[in-house]
């Protein structure tokens, strides 16, 4: 036999009535994972934050040294070039070819060196700040 509310007789829906808290103890019920949510759930793996900027600190290097050994191979290749060209016009080209590329040598060097992070905002975008002047250090 049912009723209107498609339950069988006096049979009441059984509701779980605890709250996050226990009434007797006041502890939380909750298990460690649900209070901690701003951290990583790991145990010592500490703020997800930091997490994800070591993150960023440790793709900038690889990406420093992977783009590194063409750029050594371009720049042996100017060189090379510069040691056979007689014609001053393209010899000043190439130097400053050669330049620019250094140039780019170093700021991949200090990629491969960053062990401190710093984000900076540049025309709406948020940048790894690699300047020498470096803020906070990750361990």
């Amino acid at each position: 036999m049912t009723d209107d509310s498609g339950t069988q007789g006096d049979r009441r829906q059984k509701k779980d009535r605890r709250g996050d808290t226990d009434r007797r103890t006041g502890q939380d019920r909750r298990s460690s994972t649900d209070r901690r949510r701003n951290e990583d759930r790991r145990e010592g793996w500490g703020k997800t934050e930091d997490q994800r900027l070591l993150g960023a600190l440790t793709t900038a290097t690889t990406v420093a040294h992977l783009f590194s050994q063409p750029l050594t191979i371009i720049i042996g290749h100017v060189d090379l070039l510069l040691s056979t060209i007689e014609d001053s016009v393209t010899r000043n080209k190439l130097e400053i070819i050669k330049e620019q590329l250094q140039s780019l040598s170093m700021t991949l060097q200090d990629l491969r060196s960053l062990r401190e992070y710093k984000t900076v905002d540049f025309d709406g975008l948020t940048l790894l700040d690699i300047s020498l002047r470096r803020t906070r250090k990750l361990d």
